[in-house]
This record gives C-alpha cells, sequence and structure tokens, in this order.
C-alpha cells in the first residue's frame, strides 16, 4: 500500500521527507508531500512495465535501455498514485498505475527488451518469457508486445497519457466554475492563448460557450482563443500543468 511523505526543513538548517509528520531532530510538524509508493510496490511496478527481475546484474544495461523510451506521467509526476488528501490516495488512470507511458512502437521496444534478455537470460520473468514464446508462435508479424504494460498510446489518449474525454470534462467543467463570459475580442480583453492541436477540439467541445475566433494583431488569419483562467483550471483539475495545453498565448 502507498504511504504519506512530508517535507521537513529543520531548524538544523537541511531539508528532508520522511515518513512522519514530526521532524525526527527538532520535532516540528512538516508539510503534507503527498502519498509514494514503497519498495515493493515498486518491485511490482517495475516487473509489470518492463518484464524483468528488479534485481539482478542486468539493470545497468536494462535501465540505460530501456527507461528512455518511457515518458513520465504528466498527471501523477512519475508516482504511479494521485494524491486526494492525508487519508486518501488513488492510482492514477492516466498511466494505468505505471508512473509513465511506452513514447516507442511495440516492435521497438521488444526489440531492445530481448537484446537485454539476450545478454542476461536469468534477467527474464518466466511469465513474461512465457508468452513471449506465445506471441511468437500466433504473432510472427510482432504487431502486439508480450509485455502487459503495452500501452504507449491508446485509443483516445494523447501521446502525454491524457484521455482526450478527460479533457473535455475538465474544460466542461472549469468553464461551470468559472463562467462563459469573457472579453476575448477588443481593447481591454483578457490573457486569451491558443491550445495544442492534441487537445484544441475536445477543450473546445468542452468549454463550448468561453471560445471565439479571433484575429489577433500580429496574426493574419482566425485563430480560436480561449481564456487563459479557463485552461489553468482545466489543467488543475486534470492534475498537469497548463503548458502541455497551451500552444501559444495572444
Amino acid at each position: 500500500m502507498p504511504h504519506q511523505m512530508w517535507r521537513h526543513v529543520c531548524a538544523a538548517g537541511r531539508e528532508e521527507v520522511w515518513g512522519s509528520p514530526a521532524c525526527s531532530t527538532c520535532g516540528v510538524r512538516g508539510v503534507f508531500d503527498g502519498w509514494y509508493l514503497g519498495m515493493w510496490e515498486s518491485v511490482r511496478v517495475y516487473k509489470y512495465v518492463y518484464g524483468l527481475n528488479p534485481f539482478g546484474p542486468h539493470r545497468p544495461l536494462a535501465d540505460r535501455l530501456l527507461v528512455p523510451m518511457r515518458d513520465v506521467c504528466v498527471r501523477c509526476g512519475g508516482r504511479a498514485v494521485l494524491t486526494i488528501d492525508e487519508e486518501t490516495w488513488r492510482r492514477c488512470p492516466t498511466c494505468e498505475g505505471t508512473g509513465g507511458v511506452w513514447n516507442r512502437p511495440f516492435d521497438e521496444i521488444d526489440a531492445v527488451w530481448r537484446r537485454v534478455v539476450a545478454e542476461w537470460p536469468e534477467a527474464v520473468l518466466p511469465s513474461v518469457y512465457a508468452r513471449a514464446r506465445l506471441r511468437e508462435w500466433h504473432d510472427p508479424a510482432g504487431k502486439k508486445s508480450s509485455r502487459r504494460s503495452a500501452n504507449s498510446r491508446r485509443k483516445g489518449y494523447s501521446s502525454h497519457g491524457l484521455s482526450f474525454d478527460e479533457v473535455r470534462r475538465a474544460f466542461a467543467e472549469a468553464e461551470r466554475l468559472l463562467g462563459a463570459t469573457w472579453q476575448l475580442k477588443g481593447r481591454g480583453h483578457c490573457r486569451r492563448v491558443s491550445l495544442d492541436a492534441r487537445y484544441s477540439p475536445h477543450a473546445l467541445s468542452g468549454a463550448a460557450r468561453s471560445w471565439a475566433w479571433v484575429t489577433p494583431h500580429e496574426s493574419m488569419s482566425p485563430r480560436r482563443l480561449l481564456p487563459l483562467a479557463i485552461v489553468e483550471k482545466a489543467a488543475e483539475i486534470l492534475g498537469v500543468q497548463a503548458r502541455l495545453l497551451i500552444s501559444r498565448e495572444f
């Protein structure tokens, strides 16, 4: 089970993160830093993601080749769990509780995985070896991955791992909370932005009353712009940074 951590800036002058709310040196209560996976939960995640033994001499090679093939989840920041409050956590739905998403095609990932296994045969987990052999029998073209965690770019998700449905709902909720009356044109307009092309149609569908076609003075063509405040609120709901959704501010 994940556990809570607190960040302490000790009177002795050092900053540390501990599993206790009170500093072990000065006794002052720290700032709650959220929920984290424990060592054995992290071990299970490693097995699930890479299909390799988490311990052994193969780790330097496996980490050097395979870790760069995954992007850190933008929603949980790689923690695999989301912090609701000091008493509540939940598994991150964006990365399926793994802390990241694959950023390469499955055949490329499996080729690198086989390279690690060829050099360190004892590194592979028996269950994964069995799936790999079964895949070679039923899928000689290599279109499917033998690892259960092969979910790089699922249908309905961006390359960042965000669900387009969740993006739409987040913008709808942001519009509900902040309202739909915004001055997007003319003198004294609010801060306004265009969105990343991956998210724009879903965001505009969610906040359908808050956007407008605007031709900024430095642009020769009209653009669909949203109030920055709406985008920032939607990003907060999604648990990501607003800059991930924004293309440009006008």
